[in-house]
């Protein structure tokens, strides 16, 4: 026994000293075959197999000229790579690279001049887009201070690539996608400390092709409608009182649409500035050219039975719910969490709703609605899906002076599906909305100004609320030390000017 073992070393040895180039080769060999297999192995668990399948070849040609063809790791290695070319014939290779944001950049008038800029990352983009909508309502004062860098950062990443391509061009139209929509372009600050505002005039889309629709609606409406500062605990009985007394009908029961689910526990608190910001407006436009409806005749049948008017401003609540995560919905998720930037409410098993109930305004009568266990009970919440059925063919313009009502479903393609999309469907030419909750006194003075300049016939829509925010800002400064775009930069302009 101890004869044959020597044998069986100093053979070994003698096989090492003949050819020790050869043994040293076939170790490294097999060291990179062995790298190369982890790499297979984790490119195989993400899902990459078209790029694992070389790195795989790759180990079975060095396995069979280190081992033989006859070794249980050549058979191996022929397995593992017949697997990988099995799972990539099924489609199952990740078809789609992560998201990006790219923008068209087309000049107007003749010419073919067209340019496609790559902004980066659609996450990293998102990933801003929601530190700074952070930023700007915090009422952190370090958040405060730092909401210009994030200003900036987007200016950086979002606009400096496509601004190159603009030259001269001072009035952009613009249809942003995903969570751009969230953003109002105007904050954006370059390099120079300014403010984009300062230097352009934006106009809002929902999608490039709405361009060809302006100029072609020859339908004008009445006199304007201004609703403010609804009774949201408004009972069944005053309500009955107040539309008898304005000739109004109640709205048949069961002919209504439901509301969300994810809408039970929320109240509504009353908003006693924006009944000063609708009266002011209403001294404005003149009593014989607006209708003024505040406390309890903000009712949700004022708005639906209303001839269709010239202007509709509603400074009320706006509510909306995120989309629902379609991967939660289960058994055991209950409940929801309210729409920030926390992540999208989680629904009940098998409820998928229609997102057009999931946003929406308020007004007299909401609380009382939400109170009912009836879904169907939905007076004074008047969601998306109602907004579908109001008659605004020849309303030039609606105001949504209220909380957060630009925010809504996001979706690739045609951008927010959410309140802007269906006024813009009802038949609106033009929308003005906040995309953040403003204070009552910075909101009037804007409105104000808005809407004198507006009057001035100086400026087109869009042009007077530009020239109302810049009007804004050294107020704003004096009165907090700064121009914060919080309090001036919340409103944007869509549609037609």
């Amino acid at each position: 026994m101890l004869t044959r073992t020597v044998r069986r070393i100093g053979l070994c040895l003698a096989l090492l000293l003949a050819f020790p180039y050869e043994c040293l080769s076939q170790q490294q060999d097999l060291q990179e075959a062995a790298a190369l297999r982890r790499q297979v192995v984790q490119l195989y668990n993400q899902g990459h197999y078209a790029q694992a399948i070389p790195l795989a070849e790759r180990v079975l040609v060095i396995h069979e000229k280190a081992l033989g063809p006859e070794h249980p790791d050549v058979a191996q290695s022929l397995n593992n790579l017949a697997l990988l070319f099995n799972f990539k014939a099924k489609g199952k290779e990740k078809k789609w690279l992560p998201a990006r944001y790219l923008a068209f950049v087309l000049h107007a008038g003749p010419g073919d001049r067209v340019a496609l800029v790559d902004l980066g990352d659609a996450e990293a983009i998102d990933h801003l887009v929601a530190r700074f909508k952070n930023r700007v309502v915090s009422e952190n004062a370090i958040a405060r201070q730092q909401v210009l860098a994030a200003a900036r950062d987007l200016y950086v990443q979002v606009f400096a690539p496509i601004q190159r391509e603009l030259g001269s061009v001072k009035e952009i139209f613009i249809a942003p996608d995903g969570n751009l929509n969230l953003l109002p372009f105007e904050v954006l600050q370059g390099p120079d400390g300014k403010f984009l505002i300062e230097d352009y005039t934006f106009y809002y889309l929902g999608s490039g092709r709405d361009l060809l629709g302006f100029g072609t609606s020859q339908s004008t409406g009445g006199k304007a409608l201004l609703i403010g500062d609804p009774t949201f605990d408004l009972g069944p009985e005053e309500k009955a009182s107040t539309l008898r007394q304005l000739a109004l009908e109640d709205i048949p029961k069961g002919t209504d649409v439901k509301r969300s689910t994810d809408l039970r526990g929320f109240t509504f608190a009353r908003l006693p500035g924006t009944r000063q910001e609708v009266r002011t407006i209403h001294a404005l436009l003149g009593a014989d050219k607006a209708d003024l409806f505040t406390d309890k005749t903000a009712l949700e049948e004022v708005l639906r039975q209303h001839g269709t008017p010239r202007i509709l401003h509603l400074a009320t609540h706006g509510f909306f719910l995120s989309d629902q995560d379609l991967a939660s919905l289960r058994d055991d998720d209950r409940g929801m969490r309210q729409s920030g930037w926390g992540g999208a409410p989680k629904a009940k098993a098998g409820k998928i709703e229609n997102p057009l109930v999931r946003s929406g305004i308020a007004l007299a009568g909401a609380n009382r609605a939400l109170a009912i266990g009836d879904l169907a009970q939905s007076d004074g919440l008047v969601t998306a899906e109602k907004i579908l059925g109001l008659r605004l063919r020849g309303t030039d313009l609606v105001v949504l002076s209220a909380c957060e009502t630009g925010l809504g479903d996001v979706k690739n393609g045609e951008g927010v599906f959410g309140l802007r999309r269906a006024f813009t469907q009802a038949g609106a030419k033009s929308l003005v909305m906040s995309l953040w909750a403003v204070p009552d006194r910075e909101t009037q003075e804007l409105m104000v100004g808005f809407y004198t300049n507006m009057l001035s016939g100086k400026m087109n829509r869009a042009q007077a609320l530009r020239q109302a925010a810049l009007s804004q800002m050294p107020i704003v400064k004096a009165r907090h030390g700064a121009a914060h775009p919080f309090f001036w930069g919340a409103f944007v302009f869509l549609g037609e000017p």
